[in-house]
């Protein structure tokens, strides 16, 4: 049943993927719900406490299935999530690897190499070119020796 199940989810399209993952927590807390009603029921009702669990007993394979969907989706749903980076985002890594290797050169005397990377980080993000790579005293030093 398992395997099955994780054969399903494994072939799906990502919308299919967050859309499953969204029903599988719909499915399996209506089951426990359920499970948690008929518990209450045949406690109020005790006369009739066995039909109450009988039918109760339907909500066991639902909640464990929608478990099931959820566990397997989790894994898929979520690593796209994190895997979302906008060009903004990947500009500003490069940008502030450049930094730090500026600050590197420029703490080593390389001056030439300073002036190389210059441009580059103000081309990838003009923000972090004015508030960090300009104001280290280091690389300012360099900048200024042409």
């Amino acid at each position: 049943m398992r395997a099955l199940i994780v054969t399903i989810a494994c072939s799906c399209t990502q919308a299919q993927v967050h859309t499953t993952h969204r029903v599988s927590e719909i499915v399996t807390a209506g089951g426990l719900v359920g499970l948690l009603a008929c518990g209450v029921g045949a406690a109020i009702d005790p006369a009739d406490d066995k039909t109450i669990l009988e039918v109760g007993l339907v909500f066991v394979p639902v909640s464990v299935i929608g478990a099931l969907l959820y566990i397997t989706t989790l894994d898929r749903h979520h690593s796209d999530e994190t895997q979302v980076v906008t060009l903004r985002e990947r500009h500003r890594a490069a940008a502030w690897e450049l930094t730090k290797q500026a600050e590197d050169a420029a703490r080593a005397d390389d001056c030439n190499r300073v002036q190389a990377i210059d441009p580059r980080v103000r081309d990838l993000d003009r923000d972090l070119h004015g508030s960090v790579f300009l104001r280290d005293a280091a690389i300012q030093r360099c900048l200024h020796q042409f």
